[in-house]
This record gives C-alpha cells, sequence and structure tokens, in this order.
C-alpha cells in the first residue's frame, strides 16, 4: 500500500506543479481552521493524502481537497478510492463522504463495501454518501441495512438514499421500515416512499402500502411479455 501511496502522491504533486501560482493560491484560508491547520495549503494538503504515519493528517487533507473543484480530477479521486480503505476508520469515513461528493456512480461499489464496514463511522459516511451518489447497485445493502443495522442514523440515511430509487426491493424495503420502532426511521421511510411512488397513503397504514405494493408489482410481474 505504501507503493501505491507514494506514487499517487507524485501523480498529485505533480498536477500542483503544474498549476499556476494564481490558482492553487488561493481560497485555502477562509476554511475552518480547526479542521484545516491555519498553515496548510492546497500543495501540503495533497502531500498529506500520503502521510504514512498520521491518519489524523489523512482524514483532514481529503476534508480539505473534497472542498476544491480540483480535488475530483483523476489524481485525487485515485487517492479516495485507496484511501476508502484505510486501515483507520475515520480515514475511511472521510473517503466515503469525498467519494459521495463526486456524483460518479461508478463508486457505487466501494460506497457498499462501506455501508458494510464493521466501523459504525464508516456506515454512518457511506450511508449519507449514497444519498447523493446513487446507483441501484446499492439497493440490496441499503435495505438490508434499514432493516437490520444497529445504528438509527445509519438506518435514517439508508431510508433517505433508497429515495433515490425506483426498484421494487426498495419499496418494499421502506415499507418494511414504516414498521421501525424508531420514530426518524419510519417518517424517512415514508418520504422515500411518497417520493418514488406517487402514492399518498399514510405513515401508519403499513397494510395499505402492501396491498398497493402487491397489486402493483404482482400484476405487473404477470404481465404477457
Amino acid at each position: 500500500m505504501k507503493k501505491t501511496l507514494t506514487l499517487l502522491a507524485l501523480s498529485v504533486l505533480g498536477l500542483f506543479a503544474c498549476q499556476s501560482n494564481d490558482r492553487v493560491q488561493r481560497d485555502w484560508d477562509v476554511l475552518i481552521p480547526q479542521i484545516l491547520g491555519a498553515g496548510q495549503q492546497p500543495v501540503e494538503a495533497a502531500g498529506n493524502l500520503f502521510n504514512v504515519t498520521s491518519p489524523d493528517e489523512r482524514r483532514d487533507a481529503i476534508a480539505y481537497l473534497q472542498m476544491k473543484k480540483f480535488g475530483y480530477g483523476e489524481p485525487y479521486m485515485k487517492a479516495y478510492k485507496l484511501l476508502a480503505t484505510d486501515p483507520h476508520p475515520l480515514v475511511r469515513s472521510q473517503a466515503m463522504r469525498a467519494l459521495g461528493d463526486s456524483g460518479d456512480p461508478s463508486i457505487v461499489p466501494i460506497l457498499v463495501k462501506g455501508l458494510n464496514d464493521k466501523v459504525v463511522t464508516v456506515r454512518r459516511d457511506a450511508a449519507v454518501a449514497l444519498r447523493t451518489t446513487y446507483s441501484d447497485e446499492a439497493v440490496e445493502s441499503l435495505v438490508l441495512r434499514l432493516k437490520g443495522d444497529e445504528d438509527e442514523a445509519v438506518q435514517i440515511d439508508c431510508a433517505r438514499a433508497l429515495g433515490n430509487s425506483r426498484d421494487p426491493r426498495a419499496v418494499r424495503g421502506l415499507i418494511d421500515g414504516l414498521d421501525s420502532r424508531n420514530a426518524a426511521v419510519a417518517f424517512y421511510a415514508h418520504q422515500s416512499l411518497l417520493a418514488i411512488t406517487g402514492q399518498n397513503l399514510p405513515a401508519e397504514e403499513g397494510s395499505s402500502w402492501l396491498r398497493w405494493y402487491e397489486a402493483t408489482y404482482t400484476a405487473a410481474a404477470t404481465q404477457p411479455k
């Protein structure tokens, strides 16, 4: 992994070398100092992505770069993908956030891995990321986490992420989410159902939603092709 980090570091730093001072020089100082450090410049942040001795530096570098337009160029995206497998969970978590901000559906399998991470912080940020960068490759994992994750924040953001889908599995999973003992989970499951189905059934009428689901999707499945 160190060799890969080094090669990516050289690629990123080379990109900075090709930019003019005016381009890289100037809006970093408006970022929150306690997150990024008052003296951190773009080239320093790029180098810190690959700081093998400090996970805090790697995390803060991701947080800095994901707020920049140039932070979604190819070298940076490669770095975020690699750092999504970092041994330190807060680095993995920040990488999930950055990838989610990219809007690139090709990285959804990486977010799905994050959604199944053993550390809850990573799962939370992967679920948040899937709200903005989504494809139906994530449906199965989102439904499973909506139903069974031990963390309610993960469940809530899984319900919200499923609002991007029109897949019948998403609809069925959200209907099950209406029965959650957590009011916020049930609320967001209902909001997503309203958004993706066009129906206006009450949240407390899970049986009505099930009848609608069976009539809609069972009928569609039995239609001759």
